[in-house]
């Protein structure tokens, strides 16, 4: 697939700056950009949308849970599509639930401080 037209780049990139969506570049082993995640935190979800330059995105929905003591891991992905980017950020906006989510604030803070004080009990043989 081709990159995508100038003038659909250019509204595309309008609506996620006016839906809120911040940019972080996404490379690959090397140091090559590989896409651009465009990402916004709603409603106790983290939101994305991964564009690639074929104008092709992957949109995703996951819940917006994260404890720096296990960095690597990350709440559940709730929802996902993939297909052109103006479909998958359609998907996205149409289907977000403006009345709130199940969890009460995007990001909780940790259950303890860092670094913990004691150990975690689930680190324990």
């Amino acid at each position: 697939m081709s990159a995508m037209p100038a003038q659909a780049a250019q509204e595309l990139g309008r609506r996620l700056h006016t839906a809120g969506f911040r940019p972080l570049p996404d490379v690959d082993d090397d140091g090559g950009l590989i896409s651009t995640r465009l990402w916004r935190v709603r409603a106790g979800y983290v939101e994305y949308l991964a564009l690639r330059p074929s104008g092709l995105a992957h949109a995703v929905r996951a819940e917006a849970r994260f404890d720096y003591r296990r960095p690597a891991e990350h709440g559940a992905v709730v929802e996902h599509r993939f297909g052109h980017a103006t479909n998958a950020l359609n998907w996205l906006l149409n289907s977000a639930d403006t009345t709130g989510g199940r969890l009460p604030r995007p990001y909780a803070p940790p259950a303890r401080s860092w670094p913990p004080s004691e150990p975690d009990p689930d680190e324990i043989n």
